[in-house]
């Protein structure tokens, strides 16, 4: 072997290893330095889509409530009308079913009236007959003094107060003009010295209400003069 060649030729292995490490890594901050504008490129990016996020968000917070959305403005005309004809309907429905209450409230109230009526005359009809039989009771009484005179007209006196709470009150029919409204005529007799159609006896007394309603009518014997 040439001495060329035995300059260049490691004697020892351990060197050809160590030669081979320090190639190596004088390589190593070449690739290194290959990857680093791949990171920065990264951390740009990043850095950008932050950017954006924050200037979304300032959009959002600064927006004009006064102004439609997007979603309000992807609204077509035909939605509009729409929307204004079912509130058109709802309007229209809740202002029938406001009147059919309405008219329902007053015919209850009505009907609730006419029962109250019907049964306050009723009761007021039958009070009314007991007092008539109390009357003839006294009337056929053969004294008119005594323990069984004055219980008798003690207790027409207490029913006269009944009916004064309940503002009734007996009608001085005696010689008016007959009122078919107030009167019930069951017989005529001629009397010359009164005028036709005169209540000549009252069979059975009528009562009247304080505002001048006819809680009883009477019944009467009319005149009929012969012609």
């Amino acid at each position: 072997m040439s001495q060329h060649d035995d300059k260049h030729t490691p004697s020892n292995p351990n060197d050809v290893s160590n030669s081979h490490k320090a190639q190596d890594a004088a390589a190593a901050p070449k690739e290194a330095d290959a990857h680093e504008p791949e990171i920065e490129v990264e951390v740009e990016e990043s850095q950008m889509h932050a950017q954006e996020d924050v200037i979304s968000q300032e959009n959002v917070c600064h927006a004009d409530p006064s102004e439609p959305s997007e979603s309000e403005a992807e609204v077509q005309p035909g939605e509009e009308i729409k929307q204004e004809k079912d509130a058109t309907n709802w309007k229209t429905a809740y202002i029938r079913l406001a009147a059919d209450f309405d008219n329902f409230r007053k015919r209850t109230s009505k009907e609730f009236d006419d029962v109250r009526r019907r049964e306050r005359e009723r009761v007021i009809g039958d009070w009314l007959d007991v007092y008539d039989n109390t009357e003839r009771a006294i009337s056929a009484l053969p004294e008119k003094e005594g323990p069984w005179f004055e219980g008798f007209v003690s207790i027409l006196r207490q029913m006269d107060k009944c009916l004064a709470n309940l503002s009734i009150k007996a009608a001085d029919d005696m010689g008016q003009p007959f009122n078919p409204k107030r009167h019930e005529a069951i017989a005529t007799l001629p009397n010359p010295s009164l005028p036709d159609n005169t209540i000549a006896y009252v069979e059975r007394r009528g009562f009247v209400y304080g505002n001048g309603d006819i809680a009883r009518i009477a019944r009467v014997v009319v005149v009929k003069n012969p012609s």
